[in-house]
């Protein structure tokens, strides 16, 4: 079934909010924590961008391990099944407690779930976020200058 090119940009960027919302979601949890745990350590906020230094490189660690294929059977478990067009289904995201939250934010709450071929796996959210982390401590230095 061909689909028209605004049907499938309409789809894709359903499925690009949705993965952006989780990454904003994530970056904010984490920054809040950082920020918690810097005020704590008495720091305040250089201590805050570097704990969101060191984070942002272990959740993109941690997302680069999940995402590495350990043979080449795992390509087929991650991306999924191939439906009868020839396109690849994801596989169905885990519901974690997290997701679930993420779900209930605007503007994922007023839009439909992604189609299951254009969803992005748990990991590659993960290493969005962990882009979006490192992008704030990077921002808290440069734009507000927390030295």
């Amino acid at each position: 079934m061909a689909r028209s090119f605004t049907e499938r940009l309409q789809l894709s960027t359903i499925a690009l909010t949705h993965a952006l919302t989780y990454a904003l979601a994530m970056t904010a949890a984490v920054t809040a924590g950082a920020l918690v745990l810097g005020v704590l350590t008495g720091g305040g906020l250089v201590h805050t961008k570097i704990y969101l230094f060191v984070a942002g490189w272990i959740v993109m660690a941690y997302a680069v391990v999940r995402l590495w294929p350990s043979d080449p059977s795992d390509l087929l478990r991650k991306s999924g099944s191939v439906d009868p067009t020839g396109d690849t289904i994801a596989a169905d995201a885990a519901r974690t407690r997290f997701q679930e939250i993420v779900n209930e934010l605007p503007p994922v709450r007023w839009l439909p779930p992604p189609r299951p071929w254009l969803r992005l796996t748990d990991e590659s959210k993960l290493f969005l976020g962990s882009l979006l982390i490192l992008l704030t401590s990077f921002l808290m230095e440069v734009l507000f200058g927390v030295a």
